[in-house]
């Protein structure tokens, strides 16, 4: 009955279209791993730490929307994804958990690795279930159509994490080889399987696709805001898909508002559309364009805005109309000054309002933005002229050189902050990063599993991917670079290395100097070379821009993984920041003393 029930799930996963399965080994969870090691149509990996499979899976899920499925056994195997859990549900990311458990009849009697698993990760899984152990007395059609429920609950809007606590008796290892046994209520089921044809087997119970709309009267109130405005901005968020990404392109076209792209939106280093304000952030630092102060309406499409500046701005100026439109029912709304929210499927909705808004005409005052956007982009690219790698130059650097095939995926604290403000795409038309898919950690902002999370990313898009992480969050996720060796598609990881905390530098906390560095710099006094060498990996330790090219360049033409460390210094990188500061605050580059 184990290796009956095993096979029916991994089984009904497949025909669901959720095929790849991330096993950490125990001895609980043998049933289903002899399940998938079987399945001939299951892509499966083996992660042997927790943490790190579960990031995996987020990064996998940011790059395709659909869930991966962790697999691990009994005890406090399954605690440890609990990070990425909350990660995940923070974010509406789909994510599916088959954690093995004991028997309930060993529950609180102290039998070993048992714990209570029912519930564990309270109220962030969008649905849990606890699947009794096999058993002829229930009938196997029941775990057909509890997968096919978990794969709904995951994947459709606004979807999310699901855990099925799986419980399984001895003996869990098959007795022999006889093949599995369909039950005769399944035949029907059982002969519908894969063929290699064209059409793959359908799932038992088949759940129709979702799609949230708005109704006609929402939007018709919204195409009256937007025709009679007459200073507009496009926010745009984080976006999930290219099919997003160019819906919302679309729909700026038709706006000629300006349009303010955080970096997870994807088009925020794009070249090709003349409304987009690639230095909005830096702009509103010193309020510098009085006119943003009378704004009629803001239309924010997408979530999780990077910029503190952006946020400070909306509140200190706040726009007669505000309106966000996501595609799920969460507030996002930290200022509460949001007056009018919709939930509807991003794309469908911009599609609608394409078909029925008139095309705007582009106003004096957005060309100024763009005109003024521009003028500081180049003075931010003179000042940061120079040999020596500065935070910022890196992450400009790499916005320039990475190919636009390939997955960009960004540690949190100051790399996707300097990324934000400071990146770059490619002038050449036909070079440009067309929508460079960017993935983050954003859910909850932390800083652990930034590698693992590169690998399932890169994994998710089918393509090689490069990591910009700090220091701190690569000795968090050291065990990741394992997963590395054997990924799927190569990871190139960028370890901004200043010895320490470097964004509490920032912080007023920094001022005082006695306890400072010991309880909030953290200087550790590490490299990454040796870890290289022990999970054999490429390493590349540049000293300048122009090595940090050549190594970059060395790793992509390599196409394997590889880790480039660049050391740079929290305190000189605070000075460069504070100079920056000044500098987009006066827009005059010469004014300013560039870094040695």
């Amino acid at each position: 009955m184990n290796q009956l029930w095993g096979y029916l799930i991994v089984e009904e996963l497949v025909r669901n279209g959720v095929n790849y399965l991330i096993i950490s080994p125990g001895s609980r969870s043998t049933p289903l791993t002899v399940a998938v090691a079987q399945s001939q149509q299951a892509n499966k990996i083996i992660c042997l730490d927790e943490r790190a499979a579960a990031f995996h899976a987020i990064g996998y899920a940011r790059a395709t929307g659909n869930p991966a499925v962790l697999i691990c056994t009994s005890g406090t195997a399954a605690a440890n994804y609990f990070p990425a859990v909350i990660e995940a549900a923070m974010d509406n990311l789909p994510l599916i958990i088959l954690s093995s458990d004991r028997p309930p009849e060993l529950r609180h009697t102290g039998a070993n690795q048992t714990i209570n698993q029912v519930n564990l990760y309270g109220d962030y899984p969008v649905w849990q279930f606890d699947l009794p152990c096999p058993t002829a007395e229930i009938s196997p059609n029941m775990v057909l159509t509890t997968i096919d429920l978990a794969v709904s609950r995951s994947r459709q809007a606004p979807g999310g994490v699901v855990h099925l606590n799986c419980m399984f008796r001895e003996p869990l290892a098959p007795l022999d080889d006889t093949p599995v046994e369909i039950p005769m209520s399944l035949v029907k089921w059982s002969e519908n399987r894969f063929s290699g044809g064209e059409a793959p087997p359908t799932p038992y119970t088949r759940y129709a696709d979702k799609l949230t709309i708005s109704t006609t009267a929402e939007i018709e109130t919204l195409i009256d805001t937007i025709v009679s405005t007459t200073k507009g901005i496009l926010v745009v968020g984080k976006l999930k898909s290219t099919v997003e990404m160019n819906a919302v392109i679309q729909l700026a076209a038709r706006l000629n508002w300006a349009v303010f792209a955080d970096v997870q939106s994807g088009l925020r280093l794009r070249q090709d559309f003349p409304n987009l304000i690639h230095y909005f952030d830096r702009l509103l630092l010193a309020d510098r364009s009085v006119e943003l102060e009378q704004l009629d309406t803001i239309v924010q499409i997408g979530t999780r805005i990077v910029s503190p500046q952006l946020l400070k701005w909306i509140e200190k100026y706040p726009p007669t109309n505000y309106i966000a439109i996501t595609d799920n029912p969460e507030r996002y709304d930290p200022n509460h000054l949001v007056s009018a929210r919709i939930e509807s499927d991003i794309a469908y909705l911009c599609d609608r309002l394409i078909q029925q808004l008139p095309q705007l005409p582009t106003s004096d005052w957005v060309q100024q933005l763009r005109t003024d956007s521009d003028k500081l982009g180049l003075a931010i690219t003179n000042f940061l002229k120079t040999p020596q790698l500065t935070e910022p130059l890196i992450a400009r650097t790499i916005s320039e050189l990475i190919p636009r095939q390939h997955g960009l995926w960004v540690g949190n604290s100051m790399p996707i902050r300097d990324l934000d403000m400071y990146g770059v795409g490619k002038i050449d038309q036909e070079n440009h990063p067309e929508n460079l898919r960017i993935g983050a950690n954003r859910g909850t902002s932390g800083i652990e599993g930034a590698i693992a999370s590169a690998t399932g990313f890169a994994v998710g898009l089918q393509a090689p991917a490069t990591a910009i992480v700090g220091d701190l969050s690569s000795l968090y996720d050291l065990n990741s670079f394992a997963l590395l060796q054997h990924n799927l598609q190569p990871v190139i990881v960028i370890i901004i290395n200043n010895d320490g905390g470097g964004i509490f530098s920032f912080l007023p906390i920094a001022k005082s100097t006695q306890i400072f560095d010991t309880y909030f710099g953290t200087p550790h006094g590490l490299d990454f070379a040796h870890a290289a060498v022990m999970f054999k990996l490429d390493y590349y330790h540049p000293q300048d821009r122009d090595e940090l090219i050549r190594d970059y360049n060395r790793s992509l033409t390599n196409n394997r993984s590889a880790i480039i460390e660049v050391t740079t210094d929290r305190a000189k990188n605070l000075s460069l920041h504070q100079d920056l500061v000044q500098l987009c605050s006066m827009g005059d580059s010469q004014t300013i003393q560039q870094p040695h």
